[in-house]
């Protein structure tokens, strides 16, 4: 935002405070604090004494995701509008809590962003906490420096797309960083500590079903950015990582994704691949029908092709990283039966949500068999499927 642009905000803001109507954005109306916390910016914030005035989310690669592993989401008053709109696919959270029930009129702001009139917007309703992450923060910060002068604002780290343990196998320290703060923020610190060791339990027992197996594992039609034909993958994916499983993809791109030729694909290694449902919208452009055609051709020889959780929408879903961690040792390994998947998918969204997340597996499911059965596919979570040829090349339950 441009210097002068800055300058006149604040003149709005003493302006309307002198006149007494509006938001008084230099007296700060303090409920006051119990202790302090320090942020993913080292800046030192005092804890809100209570959150009766709601929680406000900005930036949706991060904020409303680790509040929703608190429960505190009917205190959530405004969020970016992705997260209403774009609520389902890959993200857990929007099945554990009626987000899609906010206003997008009142209750959202534009996504990743803090423009002057949401400034304007969130002072007015001087919520009890406003949360967003380090990216969104330094690329607004001057408009977070005037919205700070009315709410208590906290920052958090960033995702990371490409890993979410250390070099010790357990949570990396950014996850834990802001677990950890946000515990203290919403005074759920015990709650914090059950997460961390929930989580780290939920990767050990990954790793405990580890086998051998030299597969190479194709995962396509990824959602990043939207979604996306079946060319599309993922250099690097978490699930693989967990597991200790073969990627297909061997090059060296160091991009969030990559978009091969249909050539590029067919000259591939590829024992197995995995789809996420999401992308069932794109199964019908022309590169998805040739990557099919192929498969198709290759008739017996061709490579088990299974649906699996979506772990990407507006950067990582941990739970979903989590829950086709499994789904990918449970294919590449073995060693446990389809029931006993789904009980430990169930237990990451219940570790991830509390009571909140007992019926995320559920709900997810029907989620998507509606949206590729509405794009003309048949992509059941978990199931093997197999393609079939009548002018178009389609999705079918094996």
């Amino acid at each position: 935002m441009e210097k002068s642009a800055i300058i006149a905000i604040a003149t709005v803001v003493i302006v309307v405070a002198a006149g007494g109507i509006g938001f008084a954005m230099m007296n700060k109306d303090k409920d006051g604090s119990s202790g302090e916390v320090t942020d993913a910016m080292g800046r030192n914030i005092s804890v809100p004494e209570n959150l009766d005035k709601g929680i406000v989310t900005i930036g949706s690669t991060g904020p409303l995701r680790f509040a929703s592993m608190f429960d505190v989401a009917d205190k959530v008053i405004e969020v970016d509008i992705g997260d209403i709109t774009d609520n389902k696919n890959g993200r857990a959270y929007s099945y554990a809590y009626p987000y899609d029930k906010l206003d997008t009129e009142t209750q959202s702001h534009a996504n990743n962003a803090l423009d002057t009139a949401t400034v304007e917007k969130i002072a007015n309703k001087n919520p009890s906490l406003v949360i967003t992450s380090e990216g969104i923060w330094k690329n607004y910060t001057a408009n977070f420096e005037i919205l700070e002068k009315q709410c208590t604002i906290v920052v958090i780290k960033d995702q990371q797309m490409k890993f979410m343990t250390g070099d010790d196998g357990k949570l990396a320290e950014y996850m834990t960083f802001n677990i950890n703060l946000l515990g203290k923020v919403f005074k759920q610190e015990s709650r914090a500590e059950s997460l961390i060791n929930g989580i780290n339990g939920i990767i050990a027992d990954i790793a405990s079903l580890k086998g051998t197996s030299d597969k190479n594992i194709y995962v396509a039609g990824l959602t990043i950015s939207g979604s996306n034909p079946l060319t599309t993958t993922f250099p690097s994916y978490i699930p693989f990582d967990l597991t200790g499983s073969g990627n297909a993809y061997k090059g060296t791109s160091t991009e969030s994704k990559v978009v091969l030729t249909v050539e590029e694909f067919a000259l591939m290694d590829i024992d197995m691949i995995l789809i996420d449902p999401s992308s069932s919208d794109k199964i019908s452009v022309q590169d998805s029908q040739l990557v099919m055609k192929n498969l198709y051709d290759q008739g017996a020889s061709a490579p088990k092709m299974y649906i699996t959780v979506p772990i990407v929408w507006d950067s990582i879903n941990y739970d979903c990283a989590l829950a086709s961690a499994y789904v990918v040792a449970y294919f590449n390994y073995g060693g446990f039966t389809e029931e006993q998947l789904r009980e430990k998918v169930n237990n990451v969204f219940t570790v991830f949500y509390g009571d909140h997340g007992a019926n995320v597996l559920k709900d997810m499911s029907d989620f998507f068999v509606g949206k590729s059965t509405s794009n003309g596919q048949v992509m059941p979570l978990f199931k093997e499927v197999t393609i079939e040829h009548d002018g178009e090349y389609k999705f079918v339950a094996a």
